[in-house]
């Protein structure tokens, strides 16, 4: 029987197993009816359209001369090719050939596009590569619990790999630094006492925002003293608990997905609880979103673009301090998470 041990990881193996795992590829606002959308997973490019009969996920290649689908057009329950007018129905059967009065049906059925399980979820289009049934989407009740407040922030492209930004939402200690003049206006550098506990589907953070005590600036509410707790389901879903001293509470998602080695796009969202004393909710969306962007630009400016899947190899990361405890903690249990998931596919369980 093979062990995970004999299992030796190359960075071709997140991709390879997270092709089982449910990833947000669009949010729903920018996909109304009867609109297409190019998206690219885990190096494969994909077509993303809404049909009057509901989603469709398929590869972004039209059988006949390659084209890309998500340069066509909806005709009702049909995704239309740009180029020949080749039809495809939301099952990815191939209905039409325009050229063909009466199209063979080997024609039609060597023709179907490769479709892909789709849903939809928090505001967000989720795909699964490869199903499987025993994967799920986290649950997060605050965002489907009508007395909180749900917004969802704008897809943000990375030219960065999914795990520098997981790890960049992770830090605790880089609050007074890239964002000095935005969420760390009044944040110590540094290392708060933290707990962390280990769950199967990952692990927890509970530690407080590492604020001064005696700031030379008056923060803001979203830059005041509050618990942080920081849960991250394997293999990229992170949530964060916002616990403020007058009970007011925040909890945003961020899903790092995987476009290509060294690309993500992160798609997230953030739910206010019910009589939030501070900033309006759209104004919270927007200081977000400005957040993000100062995230965005340290993780563009690391190198190399990724963090490699195995560290030591790349004479990378070994400078580690305190503060890195949560990246250090998410590197090894990723590690783990994927050498399990390769055992049970070299022992015929998967």
């Amino acid at each position: 029987m093979t062990g995970s041990a004999e299992i030796e990881l190359t960075e071709e193996v997140p991709f390879q197993v997270m092709r089982r795992t449910w990833q947000p590829v669009a949010n729903s606002a920018d996909l109304p009816l009867g609109k297409t959308l190019a998206y690219r997973l885990f190096d494969t490019d994909l077509v993303v359209a809404r049909l009057s009969s509901g989603l469709m996920v398929a590869g972004d290649m039209c059988p006949h001369k390659g084209a890309r689908l998500s340069r066509g057009h909806i005709c009702g329950e049909e995704l239309q090719c740009a180029y020949h007018g080749w039809r495809f129905n939301g099952a990815g059967e191939c209905t039409n050939i325009p050229s063909l009065v009466d199209p063979p049906k080997d024609k039609l059925r060597l023709s179907h596009l490769h479709n892909f399980p789709v849903q939809e979820r928090y505001g967000m289009v989720w795909v699964q590569m490869e199903p499987d049934a025993t994967v799920r989407i986290p649950d997060v009740p605050e965002f489907e619990d009508p007395a909180w407040t749900f917004l969802i922030g704008p897809a943000t492209p990375f030219k960065a790999g999914f795990r520098r930004e997981i790890e960049n939402y992770l830090d605790m200690t880089h609050f007074a630094f890239a964002h000095a003049t935005t969420l760390g206006k009044a944040a110590s550098p540094t290392v708060p006492e933290m707990t962390i506990t280990s769950y199967e589907d990952g692990f927890q953070m509970d530690a407080p925002f590492p604020a001064l005590e005696s700031p030379h600036e008056q923060p803001g509410k979203l830059q005041s003293a509050h618990h942080r707790r920081q849960r991250c389901f394997l293999p990229n879903f992170t949530t964060i608990r916002q616990s403020f001293t007058d009970g007011d509470e925040r909890v945003l998602v961020h899903v790092p997905s995987p476009n290509a080695q060294g690309e993500c796009t992160c798609f997230w969202a953030l739910a206010v609880s019910p009589g939030f004393k501070g900033p309006p909710p759209q104004d919270q969306l927007q200081f977000a979103i400005k957040v993000l962007d100062e995230d965005r630009i340290m993780c563009e400016s690391q190198v190399p673009p990724e963090v490699p899947i195995n560290p030591s190899r790349g004479g990378w990361g070994v400078l580690v301090t305190p503060g890195d405890t949560l990246a250090n903690t998410f590197q090894r249990t990723f590690r783990k998470y994927l050498l399990e998931r390769l055992a049970i596919r070299a022992n015929g369980a998967g």
